[in-house]
């Protein structure tokens, strides 16, 4: 009878805990920081537009 060599096997072939890989998205607190980082720009477009507006106005 003939032997075959004893290959090994890749445990990790079918793991459970490898099935959980997926999209890679942008983290809940990334996603924060830059709502955050918009708002800053959107206030600080509308205060610097309304500081010169009254400048403007008053001269």
């Amino acid at each position: 009878m003939k032997k075959t060599a004893n290959r090994s096997r890749n445990l990790l072939h079918n793991h459970p805990m490898l099935r959980k890989g997926g999209v890679h998205d942008k983290s809940n607190k990334a996603k924060r920081r830059k709502e955050k980082q918009n708002l800053r720009k959107v206030w600080f477009s509308l205060s610097t537009h309304r500081v010169l507006r009254e400048d403007h106005a008053a001269a």
